[in-house]
């Protein structure tokens, strides 16, 4: 007699991820744009602006972390004040379009300027995102450095992470956007908008539960600057 695992065609059991990353205090961070010429998004007249950040330290910040380390494609600000531009910082999620260098990153937005008063950077990380991409079944091409990440078609809609085990570190919880608005943000999107999309607590911070989650729904830090390892396991 002999015991035979039956293959389980879209099933995908990958190893558990984690990281270490805080809230990056942005209180003495510098900021500064670039002009992205209008026409920049396909359809649309936008005008954007490429935005640079540079941190007053290392920012810890990576596409290209260590085996079975989260990488870091997406932030949001705790706080942020725009004086100029279209749109709000605080509370939306976008897509960072390079790491140049350990204290500075790129993201795109149609804010043309902005101050930080006792602000953080959040890493965000997208379960659906990172399934899709590790998995293989992103149809999109991922191609990055240290300094590059771009995803062929723009951000990736690959349904739902099946089940999704997450232990979440000290002021660190997971969130879900009930209207399905919270697309992250990037030069394909063309748009900062004026309000935030609305997300919601799954867990208490630094609980820990399964998940079903969609390609909005994310984990990250609560804002607070302190350190505990969060664990991420996705079976789908």
């Amino acid at each position: 007699m002999s015991d035979l695992k039956i293959a389980s065609g879209g099933n995908d059991f990958i190893a558990e991820q984690s990281t270490t990353q805080i809230a990056i205090a942005n209180a003495t961070n510098a900021f500064t744009l670039a002009t992205v010429s209008a026409g920049l998004v396909s359809g649309t007249n936008t005008t954007g602006y490429v935005g640079t950040l540079t941190f007053a330290a290392v920012h810890g910040l990576t596409f290209s972390p260590a085996a079975n380390i989260l990488p870091n494609y997406f932030i949001k600000f705790a706080s942020a004040t725009v004086t100029g531009g279209t749109g709000i910082l605080t509370g939306n999620v976008f897509r960072i379009l390079s790491i140049p260098s350990t204290t500075t990153l790129t993201f795109f937005t149609t804010v043309s300027s902005a101050t930080f008063s006792g602000a953080s950077v959040i890493p965000v990380f997208y379960p659906v995102l990172q399934q899709s991409l590790l998995s293989g079944a992103a149809t999109g091409v991922v191609s990055g450095s240290s300094n590059s990440f771009t995803v062929q078609g723009g951000y990736p809609y690959y349904g739902t992470v099946q089940c999704a085990n997450i232990t979440a570190g000290s002021n660190t919880t997971v969130y879900y956007n009930p209207d399905n608005t919270g697309v992250p943000l990037d030069a394909q999107t063309g748009i900062t908008p004026s309000t935030a999309a609305t997300v919601r607590s799954l867990l208490s911070a630094a609980g820990a539960g399964q998940f079903r989650l969609g390609p909005y729904d994310y984990v990250a830090q609560t804002g607070v600057n302190a350190s505990q390892t969060t664990y991420i396991s996705i079976v789908s």
